[in-house]
């Protein structure tokens, strides 16, 4: 009798610790989930935090409609971003939160001066995920997160996944995560690179439609797109450290893509070779990985890029007969000159204009060095400045999805 009760004490000592509930416990309820946070140069050594929250979905009882409002954006002039956090929380009614928070947007203004303070803080945030994406925005990033309005998605956070992801079907961005602009920022291999945003405005559309970037792509927030204020993700931004040299349009950006091998498939339009007045879509993708060799021939770094390409043509017309191999041919050759230009120019762009290797190609010297020393004294990054490029784009166009049927 005695060990009986001596064993239901233990157990009802052991329930007590068991079933007590966690003081500092944080549930949904308590807790204000940031979906982007954007920063802004503001005074001297002043920045502006803006966070944008996401508003949980209720229900109206008497009427049956749902909340309207997605998100909300709260903002404040700070010094460091972790002081900018702790206002915030003194202001709203629930703990500020960054474990789903997918974008960081920084103001170009800002890029230009470095952000290595703001991406080793983020960094060193346990709270802020690695493949958060980084976006460098044309206009304020208060100015941009405030326009962001999700179409097609009523939750906010699943709307710049989803927006983000295009780069995989249109060749017009990349997806730049956290931890890849970090280890770009401190290594002595290759540039960090960040996505391009801008707002979609009524001066953008007018802007876009009198320049008439056939062939020369654009940028963000220079999109001929007609609607209403909206963000817009389109080109690179490139850099050189942490600090902002340059950027890319979206036709330079897929060059960027078919070198580093990020490419899955994209459409591009050149002109008609039957009729300049007109014009052809062809869907391309890569054929098999590019191949990029690097030599040093008199301290000049000399790089190949070996490109294959294929695809199909999209848009059948009666002055294109897609039935006859010497039309298809003249088509193949004229997508094959058009992509050789663009490759050859947008790797000049990078090496004499924004003297940054974004494509890594210092990857293929590292064998040449026996320490990290010798590499260092290589002092790549400052040479790339003095390349020579070749390249060599092999094309495999086919005539189109209707004529491959029979």
């Amino acid at each position: 009798m005695k060990l009986k009760f001596l064993f239901i004490i233990i157990v009802l000592i052991l329930c007590l610790f068991v079933l007590s509930g966690c003081y500092d416990a944080n549930s949904v309820e308590t807790l204000a989930y940031a979906v982007a946070i954007g920063i802004d140069k503001a005074e001297e050594n002043v920045i502006k935090l803006t966070i944008q929250f996401a508003v949980p979905a209720t229900s109206d009882s008497s009427s049956g409609s749902s909340q309207a409002s997605t998100s909300t954006i709260v903002d404040v002039n700070c010094t460091t971003i972790d002081e900018g956090i702790s206002l915030i929380n003194s202001y709203i009614s629930k703990k500020v939160n960054l474990s789903h928070c997918m974008v960081i947007v920084f103001s170009e203004e800002l890029a230009y001066e470095g952000l290595s303070d703001y991406i080793l803080n983020l960094m060193n945030n346990v709270q802020v995920r690695p493949d958060c994406n980084i976006i460098v925005s044309r206009c304020d990033a208060y100015y941009f997160l405030s326009n962001s309005i999700p179409t097609l998605e009523s939750v906010p956070a699943r709307y710049y996944e989803l927006i983000l992801s295009s780069s995989e079907y249109t060749g017009y961005t990349d997806s730049i995560y956290l931890t890849d602009f970090y280890e770009r920022m401190l290594n002595t291999r290759c540039e960090p690179i960040g996505i391009l945003g801008g707002v979609n405005t009524e001066t953008t559309q007018n802007f876009a439609s009198g320049s008439n970037a056939f062939g020369n792509g654009y940028k963000a927030d220079e999109t001929p797109l007609e609607t209403q204020n909206n963000i817009e993700n389109m080109g690179l931004a490139v850099f050189s450290g942490d600090s902002l040299v340059g950027e890319l349009n979206s036709i330079e950006t897929l060059c960027h893509m078919i070198i580093s091998n990020k490419l899955k498939n994209a459409t591009i339009t050149i002109p008609n070779p039957n009729d300049t007045t007109d014009s052809v879509s062809i869907y391309i993708n890569l054929k098999k990985q590019t191949k990029n060799t690097v030599k040093i021939v008199n301290d000049y770094p000399y790089i190949t890029s070996n490109v294959w390409i294929t695809g199909y043509v999209l848009n059948v017309n009666d002055s294109l007969d897609l039935t006859e191999k010497k039309v298809v041919q003249t088509i193949n050759d004229a997508v094959t000159a058009y992509l050789n230009y663009c490759i050859t120019s947008y790797l000049y762009k990078t090496s004499k204009e924004f003297h940054s290797d974004i494509d890594d190609f210092g990857v293929h010297l590292l064998h040449n060095y026996l320490t990290d020393s010798d590499w260092k004294r290589a002092d790549w990054l400052n040479n790339y400045k003095n390349s020579f490029f070749k390249v060599n784009v092999d094309c495999n166009i086919i005539s189109s999805n209707l004529f491959n049927r029979f």
